[in-house]
């Protein structure tokens, strides 16, 4: 339990950097980079095991956390893109929803099985998400209606990245020290692809490498790249566990993330919470007991 809960509080802590970047003028795209670098060192450092290059060449999960790391820039990209185009609600629904894709996957391939009453609590669990992050943003702008392929593509990735994470753990890594070395690679590889979008930025003159590179940026994704690492580190542990299956264990990440992040930006950040949204936290906190019990 130690694990889920400690997995639970990091991502809430993500969330709440990621809100102190607004308030900062922080660039959160370099900021992200930056993070990925310092979960890459933080990773090499809490490492106990042997770094065999040869040996982590030739390991099958190299092929799966190299192009993971890709997703992981191409998903922050996207919910940045929907939340300025369509709108911050819409990002958060399609970002949180998508525990629907590694819940079909534990379902399905790696055959967990769930009760009648924990499924009713999944699908409480997704309207909760729904009402939870729901806003009065108007829906009906026909020019919104056309970039519904946004938070597809946020749905569609953030599933990917649970599903693949899932997988991993259950074929491809079995030891600490080789989880250990998969975060890392794929940290590292999501930092690369963020230097090749840095490079791009400046060729194409987007902006200054001033701008780029401030002070508060580097803080900024120096302040995340730590519990970044551990948020996947914990994920591996929480999975291990066994104290739920992986079926039950996403969705009650992602609503306990919903729920105290929801109560934190009231709490903290004076965000309104509507009617809707206090229901969506109780619904929530419901499913948690039906799904976790």
């Amino acid at each position: 339990m130690f694990y889920i809960i400690s997995t639970i509080l990091i991502s809430v802590l993500l969330l709440v950097i990621f809100k102190l970047y607004a308030k900062y003028n922080v660039n959160s795209l370099v900021a992200i980079i930056v993070n990925y670098f310092v979960a890459t060192l933080t990773g090499i450092l809490f490492y106990e095991g042997e770094a065999d290059l040869h040996k982590i060449f030739a390991a099958d999960w190299i092929f799966v956390c190299v192009p993971l790391g890709g997703i992981f820039i191409a998903v922050f990209y996207l919910i940045g893109l929907t939340a300025q185009k369509i709108g911050l609600s819409t990002a958060s629904v399609a970002n949180k929803m998508s525990v629907v894709i590694p819940v079909l996957f534990s379902i399905i391939v790696l055959k967990d099985q769930l009760s009648w009453i924990k499924s009713c609590g999944i699908l409480l669990a997704l309207i909760a998400v729904y009402l939870s992050t729901r806003s009065g943003e108007n829906g009906s702008d026909p020019e919104k209606k056309k970039l519904v392929w946004l938070p597809a593509l946020v749905f569609l990735g953030s599933g990917i990245i649970d599903t693949t994470i899932n997988a991993a753990n259950s074929y491809l890594v079995h030891t600490t020290e080789e989880k250990a070395l998969f975060s890392i690679c794929t940290f590292l590889s999501a930092f690369i692809t963020g230097c090749f979008i840095v490079f791009y930025h400046l060729i194409k003159k987007i902006s200054t490498a001033k701008n780029l590179f401030s002070f508060k940026n580097i803080i900024g994704g120096i302040a995340l790249g730590i519990p970044n690492y551990f948020s996947i580190y914990f994920i591996f542990k929480s999975l291990d566990a066994n104290i739920m299956n992986s079926a039950q264990l996403f969705p009650v990440l992602n609503l306990c993330n919903v729920a105290i992040s929801a109560f934190l930006g009231w709490l903290v950040f004076r965000e309104k919470l509507s009617a809707v949204n206090v229901a969506g936290i109780v619904l929530a906190l419901i499913s948690i007991v039906i799904i976790a019990l």
